[in-house]
């Protein structure tokens, strides 16, 4: 397999991961720009290329949809912000853990059993805000979508965060670290304001819009 051929079969993997109906319109034209770019003997994709290419694959998967009014917008965008907000949670709970786990073993020397019960809530925490991330990244993609269910789930995994929350505020420094609660109070507020913004009456009607009124003589003379 010649060099341009390998580097052509690896951006299309990266150009894979737009929507099937943009690349039926654009792949060709894309690929033909990326390899016309290409250094001589290139046979990867450069970093720069590759994350442009990513950012593009989320724009076209977030693109707004017809009709989709302001306060919509505004909570797709928060949504957005929150996911990098998400990832240094994820990453202030893993670079604190160390920390909380010493904090226990000077308060509590003798029982095994407190160490113990601290290292399954922080690995629970870990699995539960990488699960969570997906979720998130779903239910953007859904409500960009129109889903109107996708509105109510959004609701439930706020619910869910503000329990994990308390939870949190209540065991304090026993389990968290400061940091740990303050990055997971800035995602819970962006949740909070996205959830504001997508119970408004004008998204409200844009993810359940009303039927429209059937004339009564619709019937009598549409066969007509």
């Amino acid at each position: 397999m010649s060099e341009q051929a390998r580097l052509e079969r690896r951006y299309r993997r990266l150009l894979a991961c737009y929507p099937r109906a943009f690349r039926r319109e654009n792949e060709e034209e894309i690929l033909a720009v990326l390899l016309a770019c290409a250094q001589q003997g290139q046979q990867r994709p450069g970093f720069a290329a590759s994350a442009d290419l990513m950012k593009g694959a989320m724009r076209a998967w977030l693109r707004p949809a017809p009709g989709q009014p302001r306060n919509v917008r505004m909570a797709i965008r928060l949504l957005c912000a929150g996911v990098p907000a998400q990832l240094a949670f994820l990453i202030t709970v893993v670079a604190t853990a160390g920390t909380v786990r010493s904090a226990v073993a000077r308060g509590y020397p003798g029982p095994v059993a407190a160490q113990h019960a601290v290292n399954v809530n922080l690995v629970i925490d870990d699995v539960g805000v990488s699960v969570g991330i997906v979720v998130w990244l779903v239910l953007t993609w859904a409500l960009v979508r129109g889903r109107a269910r996708a509105r109510v789930s959004m609701a439930g995994l706020f619910v869910s965060m503000t329990l994990s929350m308390l939870v949190a505020v209540g065991q304090g420094s026993a389990v968290y670290a400061p940091a740990d609660l303050i990055a997971g109070a800035v995602v819970w507020l962006i949740a909070l304001a996205a959830c504001v913004l997508l119970f408004t009456r004008t998204s409200g009607r844009f993810y359940c819009p009303e039927p429209r009124a059937v004339s009564p003589w619709h019937g009598t003379f549409g066969g007509m």
